[in-house]
């Protein structure tokens, strides 16, 4: 007679799935389990088995040579659906079992297991014995499997806080390093203008320039602190991330407009590196969406796909308002490798590209459009091919 399922098995098999221990092999911990169990209850086989989607499995074995049976016919199966000690002392008198295929072919005669359970709510297994006569167990030896199950139920979850523990040591040391490379890039992106700037206004005040040079020095000074309130109000964007703080001031926008906008605003930078930009938007695009902060995030993807796109290249801007409305952005650009895509949108993440181009920016620009159309319950999808170009997909809600 099969087994039912346990009530909880869906959570049961995340459990076991997160002990990441099917499969593996030996260890002396199971294998002391497995030995105790045979010795304590006097029989000759002793087991620690875990029950998988279709198998059961032993992780330690005394007594067998085999590797598993499918749960079908596995007794452990039935002993996973309680908490309790499950105690068989004749299997061929046992509906359950009496027509069990593998109890006929392998003799057994005498089953007894106790779950092993993982956050104190999900058995994942047993810790069983066998013998090929009938028999019961003392109450010492009930106390003592059980005790053992409990054993091997710390063990698996001391490997599965040990990994977690280790995946953890792992992210902070990602983290001390982003932090690292954090500050020395905002150092840079904050010293590089300041620098400019001073130098500008030293030449100012120690020599007497014409009014066209002075304009011209002026001039150079305004672009470095405009850079400079850039940086700050994206690292102040960051802060609001950080905090879940962004404010929206929602109302109906045509998206082709605001495209449109920002064209017109990023057309100096563009003809200035001898990149085409292409406003092939549809009107109207309807949405319903902040302006400001959605003119910051095209100005952004602009911005950016202007800086990695080589002279004579062309970015491209289309829309469509069938289903949500969504902005298309594509450029001809270097493009980025496959293995860079699934962090672009991670703060303070600058990619090969941007290192090899020494592009200006700490990471932060992808990042702010992630969070920025995340507020609005939009999305935006970024494919791209080195060598070929990127696509960006921004889509808003109606």
């Amino acid at each position: 007679m099969r087994a039912p399922l346990p009530p909880d098995e869906p959570g049961r098999l995340a459990a076991l799935h997160d002990a990441q221990v099917m499969d593996t092999g030996p260890e002396e911990d199971f294998d002391d389990i497995a030995l105790l169990a045979s010795q304590i209850c006097g029989t000759p086989l002793g087991l620690v088995s875990l029950v998988d989607r279709d198998r059961q499995w032993f992780k330690a074995k005394v007594g067998t040579e085999l590797e598993g049976v499918p749960r079908d016919l596995s007794f452990c199966a039935h002993t996973i659906t309680s908490h309790d000690l499950l105690e068989v002392p004749d299997a061929t008198t046992d509906p359950r079992f009496a027509e069990n295929k593998a109890m006929s072919a392998a003799n057994i005669r005498f089953y007894a297991g106790a779950p092993v359970v993982l956050d104190g709510t999900y058995a994942v297994g047993t810790v069983c014995v066998v013998d090929h006569v009938p028999r019961t167990l003392t109450a010492p030896q009930r106390r003592a499997l059980r005790s053992l199950a409990r054993h091997a139920s710390v063990q698996l979850e001391l490997r599965r806080y040990a990994r977690h523990a280790g995946e953890i040591a792992d992210r902070m040391r990602q983290l001390d390093r982003m932090k690292d490379s954090f500050l020395a890039t905002v150092s840079h992106e904050l010293r590089t203008p300041l620098s400019t700037i001073r130098g500008y206004l030293e030449m100012l005040l120690e020599d007497d320039f014409d009014a066209e040079t002075s304009r011209r020095f002026l001039s150079v000074m305004s672009r470095n602190s405009d850079r400079l309130l850039r940086l700050i109000d994206e690292l102040l964007m960051v802060a609001k991330m950080t905090e879940d703080r962004i404010q929206l001031d929602l109302g109906e926008v045509d998206l082709a407009e605001l495209a449109h906008q920002a064209i017109a605003a990023c057309r100096a930078l563009a003809d200035h590196r001898g990149v085409k930009l292409r406003d092939r938007t549809e009107r109207p695009v309807p949405a319903r969406a902040d302006a400001k902060r959605v003119a910051q995030v095209l100005n952004h993807l602009l911005v950016n796909a202007i800086k990695f796109t080589d002279a004579d290249g062309e970015i491209t801007i289309d829309s469509t308002s069938e289903g949500e409305p969504e902005l298309i952005i594509t450029d001809t650009g270097v493009g980025i490798a496959a293995d860079e895509l699934p962090h672009v949108f991670d703060r303070f993440y600058r990619c090969a590209a941007a290192e090899v181009m020494a592009a200006q920016g700490p990471g932060l620009g992808l990042a702010i459009v992630k969070s920025i159309v995340d507020a609005h319950h939009g999305s935006v999808h970024l494919e791209s091919e080195p060598g070929v170009g990127t696509t960006v997909r921004l889509t808003l809600p109606r």
